[in-house]
């Protein structure tokens, strides 16, 4: 099952581009791949965090995952070069996946979920669909993220 695909947000991030780069008619490829990773940036905030804990699932990619534990890639760009841009429940460990459907996925449509909050709190509402995110912006969304994770899983024993 699909917790969050990067294709789902293109539209926005592409209305987003256009507007702060005031473009009009085609994008270059190299216009698009940056509006995918504008798209990616939240989904892959959240992996990176997975990715450095050690929750990634055994069918992630070993050799990617060791590339965003050593900062050589983001979470956004594993997510588009190993994941096909589809964040999976596979790409999580089992430990995890109630921590995922609390705070990352919301069954309730009239509010956005948990994670959303978080980081529009941590980076700010700019930050979506706006920017690349690097160490700076994941570490100041990573406190939020680890005591919800602390906060959620106390509530599950």
């Amino acid at each position: 099952m699909a917790i969050d695909r990067y294709d789902w947000h293109y539209d926005t991030a592409e209305e987003a581009y256009r507007e702060r780069n005031g473009i009009t008619g085609e994008l270059t490829d190299e216009q698009s791949d940056e509006v995918c990773l504008y798209a990616a940036d939240h989904i892959g905030l959240f992996l990176r965090w997975v990715i450095e804990n050690h929750f990634e699932g055994e069918e992630s990619d070993h050799d990617g995952c060791e590339l965003v534990r050593s900062g050589e890639i983001s979470g956004a760009k594993y997510l588009l070069d190993y994941c096909d841009g589809k964040f999976w429940d596979v790409d999580i460990c089992d430990e995890i996946k109630p921590f995922v459907a609390e705070y990352y996925e919301s069954d309730d449509k009239s509010r956005p979920y948990q994670y959303f909050v978080d980081l529009v709190a941590a980076l700010g509402e700019e930050a979506i669909y706006q920017t690349i995110s690097g160490d700076n912006e994941y570490n100041a969304l990573k406190p939020f993220i680890d005591r919800a994770y602390k906060g959620i899983t106390k509530q599950e024993k």
